[in-house]
């Protein structure tokens, strides 16, 4: 019993740990040329890769680990691939079947143990049930988009197979699609906004065009959630950027003076910026997110890359120069406002100028792979972005998610530029396998914001007067380590060195961590977010006096 089940699949790469209850499973691996085994340094990298490669790809994404501790390493990749609904397959090993359910080293009941991470668990303990449970797995995976885990005791790899392979139908990609005469319903509700915004998430990647079209057509303002940044060049005029505490000001006034919300492929957004009174349109290609958040005036399902030309079909042309005149106020006077950060120079570097420094020196079209941290709500407030691709841990937000995405994403796509943009925290969490990316001449860029602080976090503390020594980090020399693990690496310790180190490090044939010294001032959206916060909580309270 070997690969050729993940083999005839179309999986190219698998990702994960050896250990001793998958090792007949990564040999068999061996045998088939088309498919490739990765070997990483900790298994909560292989599941990351895999949740990053089935958010890039849309194709199914595959980790392995041993027995035990192997499976519960998983988790934290698992519950990214779940959030974020990336198909992904987790095969385990297992204590071999006399051990299960004893205290025999590393056995655990890998389905309580993963449960709240997969759509579904399963344990193949007799040869004649591995095909059955594989195909139950991957049905539920790609159908639903969702990740899912079987495990198979050491004792049955040796085992031949009986069943022969059976691919999953290609029926299970068909997209469900709301009927013409619900999608005919929703004109009069559009046609009447006179001041509409549209909330533009991941489902629109790739629809970029599409999504212009209909905007210019209603003569709509964009918002864009963190993985659409780059979907639409945020240089056009009706694109007024993220949305939230680390977003732009002016999304956050469109919305406020918006009349009507269409809300086209997100599945995450600050819900403390949407104005309780906004009548929201909903489109996702998924029917359980359509007000799987909040409420919403009226839904439809259907691909997106079919219902943005509906929409835009079925609108009457009616000129809004009010609101027109009022976008471009509110961009204006928004870039005015971030003006001053993209200025900043010194040492240590200001985020601001960091950031803009990394707009100007990446290529229109790479992927990067945004960690969890500080340096996350900058990139958020300041980067336009022209046609790059972003990725990262939507609704999970897990820590050291960068790196290892970036690393499946370079398999993936050999002769795009792939960049993971990280803080010390998230990087310090995952650090071990850049030599991963040395091993396998994976040539990423890993750029490292260094302020040696949890700086989300003691900002905080410091705005709610606590004491936040404990945010202080301890982290090396983070451009030392990649020359040790045979990369590249280079320090900016000053903002005038971002325009000519930047430029040299993205374009190196090498594997490179560029490590930027940045200062941590407290974040601008920070006390806004907070405020808003405790608005919340008092109305709470009132509603229980």
């Amino acid at each position: 019993m070997g690969g050729g089940a993940v083999g005839r699949l179309g999986v190219k790469a698998v990702f994960g740990v050896p250990g001793d209850a998958v090792l007949p499973l990564l040999a068999a691996l061996e045998a088939y040329p088309g498919l490739q085994f990765y070997s990483v340094n900790h298994e909560a990298t292989a599941a990351f890769m895999a949740a990053a490669y089935a958010k890039y790809t849309g194709e199914l994404g595959v980790c392995v680990a041993t027995s035990g501790p192997g499976i519960a390493n998983l988790l934290n990749g698992l519950m990214d691939a779940k959030e974020d609904q990336a198909p992904v397959l987790a095969i385990t090993g297992q204590v071999a079947g006399n051990n299960l359910d004893t205290d025999y080293k590393q056995a655990a009941d890998a389905n309580l143990l993963l449960l709240p991470s997969v759509g579904f668990s399963g344990l193949a303990a007799n040869a004649a049930a591995v095909n059955d449970l594989l195909i139950k797995a991957l049905h539920l995976s790609i159908a639903k988009g969702q990740p899912v885990h079987l495990a198979i005791t050491k004792d049955l790899w040796p085992r031949p197979a009986t069943q022969p392979v059976r691919l999953p139908e290609p029926y299970l990609n068909t997209k469900p699609q709301s009927s013409p005469e619900v999608i005919d319903a929703v004109f009069p509700l559009l046609n009447r906004a006179e001041q509409p915004a549209i909330l533009a998430g991941r489902g629109c990647c790739g629809l970029g065009p599409l999504l212009l079209e209909l905007a210019a057509h209603w003569e709509s303002g964009i918002t864009l959630t963190m993985p659409a940044k780059g979907i639409v060049p945020g240089a056009h005029p009706l694109v007024l950027g993220g949305l939230g505490p680390g977003g732009s000001e002016a999304s956050n006034r469109m919305l406020a003076e918006a009349d009507l919300l269409l809300i086209a492929g997100a599945t995450w957004w600050p819900e403390l910026y949407l104005p309780a009174r906004l009548p929201i349109v909903q489109i996702d290609v998924v029917p359980a997110n359509i007000g799987g958040r909040i409420p919403v005036t009226y839904g439809l399902v259907g691909d997106l890359a079919n219902l943005l030309p509906r929409l835009k079909e079925g609108l009457q042309k009616r000129e809004k120069p009010r609101w027109q005149r009022r976008l471009q106020e509110l961009k204006a006077g928004w870039q005015a406002t971030i003006a001053p950060e993209y200025e900043g120079e010194g040492a240590p570097v200001p985020p601001g100028r960091a950031i803009k420094a990394i707009e100007a020196a990446v290529d229109e079209d790479a992927v990067i792979c945004l960690d969890v941290g500080d340096h996350t709500v900058w990139f958020n407030r300041l980067f336009s972005g022209t046609r790059q691709k972003i990725l990262i841990s939507g609704s999970w937000r897990a820590m050291g998610f960068g790196l290892p995405a970036a690393l499946s994403v370079k398999l993936a796509a050999p002769d795009r530029q792939v960049i993971a943009l990280v803080g010390d925290g998230g990087l310090a969490q995952s650090l071990a396998d850049f030599s991963t990316a040395v091993r396998y001449q994976l040539p990423i860029k890993v750029i490292v914001f260094k302020n040696d602080w949890l700086a989300m976090e003691r900002d905080r503390m410091e705005l709610m007067a606590l004491d936040y020594g404990v945010t202080r980090l301890h982290t090396p020399d983070f451009a030392a380590f990649a020359r040790a693990c045979g990369g590249k690496g280079y320090t900016i310790h000053d903002a005038a060195e971002l325009d000519t180190i930047l430029p040299s490090a993205l374009h190196s044939p090498e594997p490179v961590i560029v490590q930027i010294n940045t200062a941590a001032p407290i974040f601008p959206g920070l006390v806004s977010q907070l405020t808003r916060e405790n608005q919340q909580h008092e109305r709470s309270a009132l509603v229980w006096v």
